[in-house]
């Protein structure tokens, strides 16, 4: 294998490809340069060295980032790939320190190809990594990646039919506990099932990312509830929730004594409550969702955390209305702690306040 060093700073990032040219204009502030698409939505960038974490952050539309330490232009469909790709991996990372392994493929169709490089890799370093992390723990974290350490030094592997990729980071660095950053949840109600009550449980994971944890948090203001995805996720979590929606919520959910449903316009909601977090999902033009979500921040309890999902209806005006929903809620003494595009976030963002 003719192996390329990462001395320029390359890294592999996951960018949907509707926001790509938003993506590229910020990430080129901060000295992005030669960019590549490697399909699939998936690209290559050059950054420059005072790159940091806020800048990284700052970009937003990144859902994954493996710094590539090493590549090398190969053929997966080629007779001994997996066997001859272990033994490289293994040799070229025999110095660093990791606790798992992670294989993934750009494109999906390849994914069992990928399982069974992992394998293979475990196979060749098992004397390395089992003096670290147990056979149990390697299962638990195939199966449940979300339960690994937020900062579990982790050897990614990411391959394509052409070339292999592989560097050392952490599900913190990456911004997934994810390899390549897609999330995939299932729900545990078909009737109410909603990509809403995805992007709830992926929020929650990604603000433990980031060190900061909801367990506790159990009184909840739901804005913009219906079906009730979430409010049914919320309930399951022992939560007292107070949804408020124009349209009905599952008949079911109104049964269960820690569910208060108003049916009325968000504006029109005013109940003496205090609640540990808000989540809003409401429709409607962003600006105006903002200032509704954060006049109900009156509501929440000091260092309460809001998940705001914000509907991006004009990619020309993202800048514009972005800077007028993070002044809206710091208005309302919120301060902005980041935003994110979530895998399960479509045509729209995720952003993170805490109540000062």
């Amino acid at each position: 294998m003719n192996m390329h060093k990462n001395e320029a700073n390359l890294w592999l990032t996951h960018v949907s490809k509707d926001f790509f040219p938003i993506w590229k204009e910020r990430i080129a502030k901060f000295g992005g340069t030669e960019f590549k698409s490697l399909g699939h939505n998936f690209y290559s960038v050059l950054l420059d060295k005072s790159f940091t974490k806020e800048n990284k952050t700052e970009t937003i539309f990144s859902r994954y980032w493996l710094p590539v330490q090493y590549m090398w232009p190969t053929k997966s469909t080629q007779s001994g790939y997996i066997e001859k790709c272990a033994q490289g991996v293994a040799a070229k990372f025999s110095d660093h320190k990791f606790t798992n392994v992670v294989v993934f493929s750009l494109d999906r169709k390849d994914q069992s190809l990928a399982s069974n490089l992992r394998g293979r890799l475990l196979q060749v370093v098992k004397d390395k990594i089992t003096k670290v992390t147990s056979p149990k723990l390697l299962t638990e974290w195939t199966k449940k990646p979300n339960m690994q350490p937020a900062r579990n030094t982790t050897l990614v592997v990411a391959i394509s039919e052409k070339c292999t990729w592989a560097g050392i980071t952490t599900p913190q660095e990456a911004g997934s506990y994810f390899a390549g950053g897609r999330r995939y949840i299932g729900v545990s109600n078909e009737k109410i099932a909603s990509r809403a009550a995805a992007k709830f449980v992926e929020s929650l994971e990604n603000l433990q990312l980031n060190d900061i944890n909801l367990s506790q948090a159990k009184k909840w203001l739901e804005l913009g509830a219906a079906p009730g995805g979430i409010t049914h996720e919320l309930s399951e979590r022992q939560c007292e929730i107070w949804a408020v929606d124009k349209a009905d919520l599952d008949k079911n959910l109104l049964k269960k004594q820690n569910v208060h449903f108003y049916k009325m316009d968000a504006r029109d909601f005013k109940e003496r409550i205090h609640v540990d977090s808000i989540f809003c999902d409401l429709n409607g033009p962003s600006p105006l969702s903002a200032d509704i979500c954060a006049d109900k921040s009156v509501y929440l309890n000091k260092n309460g955390i809001i998940i705001y999902t914000f509907k991006i209806h004009s990619v020309e005006k993202f800048n514009d209305d972005f800077e007028y929903i993070v002044n809206s809620f710091k208005n309302k003494a919120c301060k902005f702690l980041y935003a994110y595009h979530l895998y399960n976030n479509k045509q729209e963002i995720t952003l993170f306040f805490k109540k000062q």
